[in-house]
């Protein structure tokens, strides 16, 4: 089906550099300056010469209808839909994240609670590259960074996902010239590439701790490759892909208008490393320490009797989804909010820096303790 693209906004959403980073790449060739508002390019196809127009500025008026007509000219002489070169264009202006099964899955339609775990599991990938991108950790929680929430908020997933088990996601990019150093600037990449390119290094590493963890028995590898941005949030999403898709592709592609020089990556995993990678994220949460996290607990165990209660006690929250039981040792302050909380069963509100220890978890130097208001 042939479609025309007039959407006055979807056109003037392009990037400036969009138009002439998709011509330079199918050998048009650069006439020179038409004027003082375009440069004109030229190719000659089944004996006749096509032109043309790039803007210089996409302030100008009639940007949108200039690069109307281009897509039209290029679809013509493509002989494809204006939506696909439109798309294309699209893609030279974004990173791009390809997610899709390569076992039949992509061509089946698929449910709408299918779509949900798909979208929501990418939405999570990308989400758990970004955090690392700001700071490595074992485990995420708690409310993302406005850098992290402004980038998911940029990122388009492209239509046709719900046709089958395949996504594509465009992350903007900015412009940049020459071909860029370590994914980006010189100096300090743009957030949206620094969160595309931490993605690409959190996948190479997770496949490769896979490796070392079925060859060498345990899941201490996952352990040693936090530092590269592997999380228990990025091998859990990974899972989620993996196993609903009956094993899954990850490809991503460098934007055209901020050119590199490292190559695409392609990384593969199978439904058998679902399981693997959801062990992996429970062992990564269980040996995350997490300092200064807020809790919304009951206290279920005095290690003493109240009238000889020394502050020991046994917290009960839900934590990472689970209900799990956390020792804490109180000062002696808040004594008396404790055990009226154990006798009341009341939830309280506090924080504090979360260890793993042998046998659970431990609370230390806990503090802001207050009652829950309205907790029923």
């Amino acid at each position: 089906m042939r479609v025309e693209i007039r959407d006055r906004e979807a056109l003037s959403s392009l990037s400036l550099l969009s138009l002439r980073t998709y011509l330079k790449s199918r050998q048009w060739n650069d006439e020179g300056d038409w004027g003082n508002r375009a440069t004109l390019f030229s190719k000659t196809h089944e004996n006749r010469k096509w032109e043309i127009l790039c803007p210089f500025r996409d302030t100008f008026a009639d940007f949108a209808e200039t690069m109307g007509e281009a897509i039209s000219v290029l679809a013509t002489v493509e002989n494809r839909s204006q939506l696909d070169v439109f798309h294309d264009l699209e893609r030279t202006g974004a990173d791009v994240i390809h997610v899709r099964s390569p076992n039949g899955m992509a061509e089946k339609a698929l449910s709408l609670r299918q779509n949900t775990e798909m979208l929501d599991a990418a939405y999570s990938l990308l989400a758990s590259a970004a955090r690392a991108a700001e700071k490595p950790s074992a485990a995420y929680r708690g409310r993302t960074s406005s850098n992290v929430t402004d980038y998911l908020d940029n990122v388009l997933p492209l239509p046709g996902y719900h046709e089958g088990y395949d996504l594509t996601l465009h992350s903007p990019v900015p412009a940049g010239f020459g071909t860029q150093t370590d994914f980006g600037d010189a100096y300090t990449a743009p957030f949206p590439r620094r969160a595309t390119k931490q993605l690409s290094k959190a996948l190479h590493y997770t496949s490769r701790a896979i490796t070392e963890s079925v060859s060498g028995d345990t899941l201490e590898p996952f352990s040693q490759v936090v530092k590269e941005g592997v999380s228990a949030n990025l091998c859990e999403s990974v899972a989620t892909l993996a196993e609903n898709g009956r094993g899954i592709e990850i490809a991503l592609f460098w934007a055209g208008v901020r050119p590199s020089n490292v190559p695409d990556t392609n990384y593969k995993f199978s439904e058998n490393s679902a399981g693997i990678l959801s062990e992996a994220a429970d062992f990564l949460r269980r040996n995350d320490p997490s300092f200064d996290e807020h809790l919304i607990a009951q206290v279920v165990k005095l290690e003493k009797k109240p009238n000889n209660f020394d502050g020991k006690a046994v917290l009960l929250t839900v934590r990472d989804e689970r209900l799990v039981r956390i020792q804490v040792e109180f000062e002696q302050p808040v004594y008396d909010l404790v055990i009226q909380a154990f006798r009341n069963q009341e939830f309280v509100s506090l924080d504090g820096d979360i260890l793993p220890t042998s046998n659970g978890y431990e609370l230390r130097q806990p503090r802001n303790l207050t009652f829950v208001e309205n907790n029923g």
